[in-house]
């Protein structure tokens, strides 16, 4: 009897500690390979120089990452807006996010690889 009782609260504990998982915060637009585990929300803030923006939504190359949001973030800078894109880490497996930008910024892919 005492032994069902212990599995229901290991059960709880792993789903708290995925959901009190802190979110990865990458900024800048250098693209780079990061790693997040399922359940993790990953926000990527890029800023722009000039006219334009990121596009929302970027591509993403698998069911690995869902996208959430993009919310435009201050402070609010001369040369262009910054934008947060936020994803969370859905499922084992790697994808490719992709910014494209409608002026002439450069197009950022950033790897998340989640575990």
């Amino acid at each position: 009897m005492r032994r069902a009782a212990v599995v229901p609260v290991f059960a709880l504990m792993a789903l708290a500690g995925t959901a009190c998982t802190e979110p990865l915060s990458l900024r800048g637009s250098e693209t780079r390979t990061v790693t997040a585990i399922v359940g993790q929300e990953v926000r990527i803030t890029l800023g722009t120089v000039g006219p334009g923006a990121y596009e929302s939504p970027p591509a993403v190359s698998s069911p690995a990452v869902y996208f959430i949001d993009m919310a435009y973030v201050g402070p609010a800078v001369p040369s262009g807006p910054r934008q947060e894109f936020r994803f969370r880490a859905e499922a084992p497996g790697r994808a490719i996010i992709t910014f494209q930008h409608s002026g002439n910024n450069p197009t950022v892919s950033d790897t998340v690889e989640v575990r």
